[in-house]
């Protein structure tokens, strides 16, 4: 960035550090919400075949109680690969809504008509980092290396 954020948290943010984050940002996060999860879904237990299956009968499912036959468990039992994608797509969509709110008042910001202040901003973006990393905590550690490796970092 060219441009630094003065250090009172009163201060308003001008347009052009509204721009110059915003297009810091644009350089490696996708602004669109499927491009986004996209990216983030290939770092996350894909959906599996008992899952699709149940989504795709939830009416059957529900007035059966998930019976799957005699001596059988019910197909609703909760499995640990089915917790850990629910975990992962819920932490996946909070990332995305930090980010979309932080995109939101860059953009209001960049055209002159926002009046955050640094501690607005600096707010917006603590919720972002902490969010994107509630997400990483739950992908595999090998990606997360792998990604911090071609960071250089």
């Amino acid at each position: 960035m060219t441009k630094s954020i003065n250090s009172s948290s009163n201060s308003l943010v001008t347009s052009e550090i509204c721009s110059d984050i915003l297009n810091t940002l644009l350089k490696c996060i996708p602004r669109d919400e499927n491009s986004f999860k996209r990216i983030s879904d290939a770092y996350s237990t894909p959906v599996s075949y008992k899952q699709k299956f149940l989504d795709q009968n939830a009416f059957l499912v529900y007035y059966t109680k998930g019976y799957d036959g005699p001596g059988r468990p019910s197909i609703e039992e909760e499995d640990a690969s089915n917790t850990l994608q629910t975990l992962q797509y819920g932490a996946r969509n909070d990332a995305w809504a930090a980010m979309d709110d932080l995109f939101v008042e860059l953009e209001f910001g960049r055209w002159g008509g926002g009046e955050s202040t640094n501690a607005d901003l600096g707010n917006l973006i603590d919720k972002s980092l902490s969010t994107l990393d509630s997400y990483l905590t739950l992908a595999p550690v090998a990606d997360v290396e792998e990604a911090m490796r071609r960071l250089g970092k």
